[in-house]
C-alpha cells in the first residue's frame, strides 16, 4: 500500500485500517451501551417489573455508571487496536395510564483510543470524549413489554501533533420484545429485538506542520472516513433468582445470554492518496452478562459484568453499577 507522506506519529493514523475502524468501534460501542442500560432498566429483569403490576406510578430518576474495553486483533498490515473508557447515564421516566412509561437519559464519558501495530514497536493513543441523550418508552400488556428508543450520540477525539480535533456521531433507533414466566422456582425473560444504527464518521486532518525539517513546506492532509449503518437483532433470555434477604432486601441474581446476528456496512472505509478499508463490527456477536439487582422499598442497586466476542480476535467487556429511585 502507498502511504500517504505526513510525519510520523500522523503516519500511524492515517496509513492504517485499523485507526480508522478504531474510532468507529467506540462511536459503536458507546452507542450500543447507552441503549443496554435503558433496556435494562426497562426490563422485565429489572427494578420496576412487580408480576404483573405496576407498584410505582410516578416519576424515577436513575444513574447508571459503566466501564467497557473493546480490542480486535489482526494480522498483516493492520495492525490492532484496544479501545476503554468509562461514562455515566442519568435518567428520569414518568407512568401514564399505567401501561406506559416516557422518559429522558443524558449520558457522557471518556476514554483512550489505542492503535498498535503486530509487533507492538509503534502505538497512537488518542483521548475520546463523548456526550448524547435518549428518549425512550415502554408499554406493558398483559403478557408482553415493548421497550423502544431514539438516541443520539457525539464523539470528540482530540488531536496529537498535527492532527487535528475530530467529531463524529450516531443516530439510533431500537425496539425489543419480551415476555416473562416462571420454571422451577427461576424467573426467565426471553426477549427479542431490532436496532438501527447510522455511524457519521468525521474527517483525519493534519496540517502537516509536525517534525518538519528545515526549510520544509507543511503538506496539509486529510483523510475521509466512510459512514455506515448497521442493523442488530438481538435475540436472547434472561434467567434470574429471587430471594428476600432477612433485612427485607429483595435480591435478583441473573445471568443474560444473547446473540446478535449483524448486518450493514461493518467496516470503515477511508480515501486518501490510497484507499483501505477496517472492520469495527462482526456479522454475528455472542454476548453473555451476570448479575446482581437489590430492591427494598423505594431503593435499588444493581451489578452488571458483561463480556461479548465475535470473529477477527474481538472481545469487548463492560461493567454498570447502577442506582433507582423509585416514587
Amino acid at each position: 500500500m502507498k502511504l500517504i507522506r505526513l510525519a510520523p506519529l500522523a503516519l500511524a493514523v492515517f496509513s492504517a485500517a485499523a485507526s480508522a475502524d478504531m474510532f468507529t468501534a467506540n462511536l459503536y460501542d458507546v452507542n450500543n451501551i447507552n441503549q443496554d442500560v435503558i433496556d435494562s432498566r426497562l426490563s422485565m429483569s429489572g427494578p420496576l417489573f412487580n408480576g404483573w403490576d405496576r407498584t410505582f406510578k410516578q416519576g424515577d430518576p436513575w444513574v447508571e455508571a459503566y466501564g467497557m474495553t473493546h480490542r480486535i486483533n489482526r494480522t498483516g498490515d493492520f495492525g490492532k487496536f484496544k479501545n476503554k473508557g468509562a461514562g455515566g447515564v442519568f435518567g428520569y421516566d414518568h407512568v401514564i395510564a399505567d401501561n406506559f412509561r416516557l422518559g429522558l437519559a443524558l449520558n457522557g464519558g471518556a476514554g483512550k483510543l489505542k492503535w498498535y501495530d503486530n509487533e507492538g514497536e509503534d502505538d497512537l493513543k488518542i483521548d475520546s470524549h463523548w456526550y448524547g441523550a435518549n428518549l425512550y418508552g415502554t408499554w406493558t400488556g398483559k403478557k408482553v413489554n415493548v421497550l423502544a428508543n431514539l438516541g443520539y450520540t457525539h464523539q470528540k477525539d482530540d488531536g496529537k501533533h498535527d492532527i487535528e480535533d475530530r467529531n463524529s456521531h450516531a443516530l439510533n433507533a431500537g425496539l425489543r420484545f419480551e415476555t416473562s414466566f416462571v420454571a422451577g422456582g427461576i424467573s426467565f425473560v426471553p426477549y427479542y429485538g431490532v436496532r438501527f444504527t447510522h455511524l457519521s464518521n468525521g474527517a483525519l486532518k493534519s496540517d502537516g506542520t509536525d517534525n518538519l525539517e528545515p526549510g520544509e513546506t507543511p503538506e496539509p492532509s486529510s483523510v475521509n472516513m466512510s459512514g455506515s449503518n448497521i442493523w442488530q437483532f438481538p435475540v436472547g433470555v434472561n434467567a434470574g433468582f429471587e430471594y428476600t434477604c432477612a433485612a427485607g432486601w429483595k435480591s435478583r441474581t441473573m445471568i443474560d445470554l444473547a446473540v446478535i446476528p449483524t448486518a450493514g456496512k461493518r467496516k470503515t472505509y477511508f480515501s486518501g492518496e490510497e484507499g483501505g478499508s477496517g472492520r469495527f463490527a462482526n456479522s454475528v456477536t455472542y454476548r453473555g452478562k451476570v448479575g446482581l439487582q437489590l430492591t427494598k422499598g423505594q431503593h435499588s442497586f444493581g451489578f452488571m459484568y458483561g463480556v461479548a466476542a465475535g470473529a477477527h480476535g474481538s472481545f469487548g467487556q463492560n461493567v454498570t453499577l447502577n442506582y433507582h429511585f423509585m416514587y
